[in-house]
Formats: structure tokens, C-alpha cells, sequence
């Protein structure tokens, strides 16, 4: 199997293609890893292999690019780390279940040939006095070079993740593993400060008792600067057992949207949520939160150290993050370029390339400019990438049977894996697609969800206007995609003029048959949100 060793040995590579580029490094800290030093072919899909105190995973993605998906994932629970704090070395029935699991992940690799593969280990084989022999004999039995990566390494990487799912942010990202805990300052795309520490739900659930649980995370939080220097800022959350912490949020409230990528909460509901989750038993949370055993065995200390992180830090808001350290490390092999490049407008660029029956993604580029006179005036934040977005994925259900296209393009979008997407641009999106196809949009009871009202859940957590703005823009697209039998580059030959009195379609030279009816209607539906008349001009 060709495995891309570690980062500082790229010029060794001998069964792997690439091509030496020197791509200077972003997010530096204090020990960042050297620029990447190779090319790939940027479609060529990339595996990552994540070893670490509690679970071994390997996440196949399409392709080092800026907003990549996930085509394959498997996680192992074997807690590597479980006994490290009696011990110091890693526990045996974990490193067998790491092992077992690292030889099936060779074996799909080798058949799926990916040639290029990122193994990275972070505290139980960083710590582990035998964490040297069981890499060796990875490398030995499997042709697997594993890189162990530094606390400050493992922090850069999972801030560089965060900034991969949120663009560019400012305040403290925070990632809770099994052996460790990073905390990090970024503004931008800049670590200004970080800190890791030996607090992980491992080595809290080997402490004997709840005190001595709580008196080890108070001693080691006392040390940190930044939970001072740092307060009031946005809190940036990843690591398995606090998305868990979301996932039972989301649960316990009946919140509509079951999606932990930039699920948010204010501080004083986290506060107390985290500490109720901190006093209830494993089996007690496998009843109120729906998670599984292995799970809640986890979130009693994952909550315990979220709650006195957010004592101490006071954040405007606790934002769940759904991509970290994996994403991190491909985020980090791009261009300069690449890595600016804004997440949300590029993953629906990319989804909709790979959706369209055009077959190219620039016709929809140009439907967003001809659209875009009808939403000058939105009072709606970030508007302008809303309509982009929607017209990039609006061809997503063409190959839907025709009675189900609206519902179906619905519930993807709500659960569709964005970069950069707010729960609340999620919603409006998803309600656009759905009047694009619908045409029209039944109105949900105000703060109720009901079986029997499909876009109720998205309908829920939007305001008025914001929903009033998501049916504008799906009976925009929907005109749009009507008037040209959905062959967009007809739309050079058409165009939008808004006044106070008139919106007015101009069609000429291919267009001036396409006028009819049904664009009529359309045309009208349109201007009623503008409290104007339809006009159409035809211009021979």
C-alpha cells in the first residue's frame, strides 16, 4: 500500500506521485510542522488516519481541495490511553484493537489504491513509554509510517480545522480528546496563543473519585493564561465527547435541526446544561440524552471540563464545530489561495458541478448576477452568499422523480455537509430549494414543529422575514430555471429591471419566444414581494 510518510520526509517518496511545491505555512504557532512540500492531483482522493488516546479513525475525502467530503469514515473506540496513568504505557487490549483496526484500514486503502495517506498519532502515542514499538510495528506489519504530532502541533492543526468549516474567526478554539486538552487563541487565520494539557476524558475517568476529578481540571486550568486574557469571545468546540454534548443538547431540547456543524448556544444555558450532564451516571444519560453506553460513559467529565472552561472564559456564544483536526491537516497542504477561498460559496460550487445536468457550474454563477438586482435592498445578513449558494445547488433534485423533488431537495439541504453554513442560512436555503421546486411554501404555526409540515423544523428557528426572504429567492430561482427550461445560458438573452413601480423582464434575441404564461405567473409572484407590477418587454 503507497503511504505518504511524515510531513518532513515528502522527498523520500518513491511510490507515490508528486511534485516538490514549497506552500508556505499558515496559522503558525510557536512549533509549527514545515510547509507541505508536495502536489498532488487535487481530485485524487486523500485518506487521513487519526491514531488517538480513545479511538482510531480513517477518513477517505475526495480530494485535497479547500471544502473536501467525506467518501469513506471509520472510528474504533479501543482506548489506547486507558491505563497511561497507572502505567504510563499504552493499554494492551487498546493497542491490539488499534492494531486489528490499522490492519483493515491498510487492506481498504490498498484496494481503494489511494495513493496518498496521512497517518498522524497525538497524546497516547506521544506520552506512551511503548508508544515507540507499537509504531515501529505498524510501520513493520503494514508499511504505515504513523507521525507522532506535538500538543502544539495537534492545537495549530485543529484551530486550522475550525477555520476550515468557519472561514476566517476570532476567539478560542477548544478541542477535549481522550488524552489531552488544546486551547487556542486565533484571530483570523493567526494563533496568537495556545495551550495543551493532560486533561482528557481518559485520564480524568482513571481519577478515583468525583473530587479528585474536579480538583485535577481546577488545578490544571488554574495555570492557563488565556482563559483570562481571552474572555468573552467566541468559544469553538470539537473533540467526540463535547460534539456529543451537542448531539444531547439538540436530544434533550428537541431542537428541529439534528446538525452539530455550527449548532450554537448561549453561555448561560451551557453552563447549565453542562453541569447537570456532570452529575449524571452513564446509564442515567444513555436514558435523558439517547446516546449510546460507550458514549456516556465519556460525557460526565467532557461536561465537568466544558462547564469550568466556560466559567472561566465567559464566551458570547459556544459554537460546535464539525470539522477539526482532520480537516486541518488538509486545509493546511493548500495554496495560499486555496486556503482563502470562502467555504460555503465553494462547497455549493462543488456539490453543484458534481449535481447540475449542465454538466458546468458557471451558468449558475451567472443565474446568482441576474438575480442579484431583486435583492439589493435585503435587510438579510449575508444575503449575497445566500442567493449564490441557492443558485449553485438549485439544479440538485433535476434527476428526482418529479413529485418529490421539493421535499427531497428539502431535507438535503438540511442535513447536507456544508462548509461555512449557519443553522440559519441552512434553513433559509433549504426553504429556497424547496419553493424552487414547490412553487409555493405552506406556513408553519409559529414556534411549533408538525409531523404533517414538511419544512416546519426549518420554518422554526427563522424569523418572518427571513422566511418571506427564502420563498422570494426560491420563486426567483424557480422563474429563472422556468424561462430557460433550465438551459441557464439563455439568461444572457433575458434580463431584470426593478423599479418602484415595475419589475420588468426584457427578453431578446433566443429569449423573445420563451415569454408564455407560466412565466407570466412566475413573473408576478415575484413582484409581489416588491408591491409592483409585472412587465414583460420583448425586444426584437
Amino acid at each position: 500500500m503507497p503511504v505518504l510518510p511524515p510531513k518532513t520526509n515528502f522527498n523520500r517518496l518513491d511510490k507515490i506521485r508528486c511534485i516538490a511545491q514549497s506552500v508556505p505555512s499558515t496559522l503558525t504557532g510557536n512549533e509549527a510542522m514545515p510547509a507541505a512540500t508536495y502536489k498532488t492531483q487535487k481530485n485524487d482522493p486523500v485518506a487521513v488516519i487519526d491514531i488517538g488516546s480513545n479511538a482510531v479513525r480513517l477518513v477517505i475525502y475526495d480530494g485535497l481541495l479547500r471544502c473536501p467530503l467525506r467518501t469513506h469514515t471509520e472510528r474504533l473506540v479501543c482506548g489506547l490511553g486507558r491505563s497511561m496513568m497507572q502505567t504510563g504505557c499504552l493499554d494492551p487490549d487498546g493497542a491490539a484493537q488499534a492494531m486489528d483496526a490499522l490492519a483493515r484500514f491498510a487492506g481498504i486503502l490498498d484496494a481503494l489504491k489511494i495513493k496518498t495517506v496521512l497517518p498522524l498519532a497525538t497524546a497516547a502515542l506521544r506520552d506512551a513509554q511503548d508508544g515507540p514499538k507499537f509504531i515501529a510495528a505498524v510501520k513493520d506489519k503494514y508499511n504505515i509510517d504513523i507521525q507522532v504530532i506535538s500538543g502544539t502541533e495537534e492545537a495549530r492543526l485543529s484551530a486550522l480545522g475550525v477555520i476550515a468549516g468557519f472561514g476566517d474567526i476570532s476567539g478560542i478554539v477548544g478541542d477535549f480528546g481522550g488524552g489531552s486538552l488544546e486551547l487556542i487563541a486565533v484571530d483570523g487565520r493567526k494563533i496568537t496563543d495556545q495551550e495543551t494539557l493532560p486533561v482528557g476524558a481518559l485520564r480524568i475517568m482513571a481519577l478515583g473519585s468525583p473530587q479528585d476529578r474536579e480538583d485535577y481540571i481546577l488545578d490544571h486550568l488554574s495555570k492557563i493564561g488565556l482563559l483570562k486574557t481571552h474572555r468573552q469571545q467566541n468559544f469553538y468546540v470539537l473533540g467526540g465527547a463535547w460534539r456529543t454534548l451537542a448531539r444531547a443538547h439538540i436530544h434533550i431540547n428537541g431542537y428541529p435541526v439534528p446538525v452539530i456543524d455550527h449548532y450554537t448556544v448561549r453561555l448561560a444555558p451551557a453552563l447549565e446544561f453542562t453541569e447537570l450532564l456532570a452529575r449524571q451516571s452513564p446509564a442515567s444519560l444513555e436514558r435523558m440524552a439517547g446516546l449510546s453506553a460507550r458514549r456516556a460513559r465519556d460525557i460526565p467529565s467532557a461536561a465537568l471540563v466544558m462547564h469550568h472552561i466556560l466559567k472561566a472564559l465567559k464566551p458570547k456564544n459556544i459554537l460546535f464545530s464539525g470539522t477539526g483536526l482532520r480537516e486541518g491537516v488538509i486545509f493546511d497542504r493548500l495554496s495560499a489561495a486555496e486556503q482563502k477561498r470562502h467555504p460555503l460559496l465553494t462547497a455549493c460550487s462543488d456539490i453543484g458541478e458534481k449535481t447540475n445536468r449542465l454538466g458546468c457550474i458557471k451558468p449558475f454563477h451567472h443565474m446568482a448576477e441576474w438575480l442579484r438586482p431583486l435583492f439589493a435592498e435585503s435587510k438579510i445578513a449575508e444575503m449575497d452568499i445566500i442567493l449564490e449558494s441557492a443558485c449553485l445547488l438549485s439544479d440538485i433534485g433535476w434527476y428526482e422523480h418529479e413529485d418529490h423533488r421539493a421535499a427531497n431537495a428539502y431535507r438535503r439541504m438540511m442535513c447536507m455537509p456544508l462548509y461555512g453554513l449557519s443553522h440559519r442560512k441552512r434553513a433559509i436555503l433549504a426553504l429556497a430549494l424547496f419553493v424552487r421546486y414547490q412553487g409555493y411554501l405552506r406556513r408553519a404555526p409559529r414556534n411549533e414543529v408538525t409531523e404533517d409540515e414538511i419544512t416546519a423544523p426549518a420554518q422554526t428557528i427563522l424569523t418572518r422575514a427571513e422566511v418571506d426572504s427564502a420563498v422570494q429567492l426560491g420563486l426567483a430561482i424557480r422563474m429563472a430555471h422556468l424561462l430557460t427550461g433550465s438551459v441557464l445560458p439563455l439568461l444572457h438573452d433575458a434580463e431584470l429591471r426593478l423599479t418602484d413601480k415595475v419589475l420588468r423582464l426584457v427578453l431578446r434575441g433566443k429569449a423573445v419566444a420563451l415569454s408564455g404564461h407560466v412565466i407570466q405567473e412566475a413573473l408576478a409572484d415575484l413582484a409581489k414581494f416588491h408591491k409592483c407590477r409585472p412587465m414583460i418587454t420583448r425586444v426584437q
